[in-house]
């Protein structure tokens, strides 16, 4: 199993709504709402490299969102 977790920025005012359609993303474990530099952070569970990455691809797509940094766990 591969778990990566991902911080997301997105537009100001949208947090709420990209945060609920982030949870509906297959692969995606939790997500929190989180001040900072960031708006947003999720845990992904995938049993492949390729498919985190499709994963963080498509959260990536999410209307309003802006940035993303992923970080895997070893």
């Amino acid at each position: 199993m591969v778990i990566g977790y991902v911080a997301i920025h997105c537009d100001v005012g949208r947090e709420v709504q990209t945060y609920e359609r982030i949870l509906t993303t297959s692969h995606v474990r939790e997500a929190s709402i989180v001040m900072g530099i960031y708006d947003i952070v999720c845990k992904i569970e995938a049993n492949t490299t390729k498919e985190l990455e499709s994963t963080v691809m498509q959260i990536r797509k999410i209307p309003h969102v802006l940035t993303t940094m992923t970080l895997l766990v070893l």
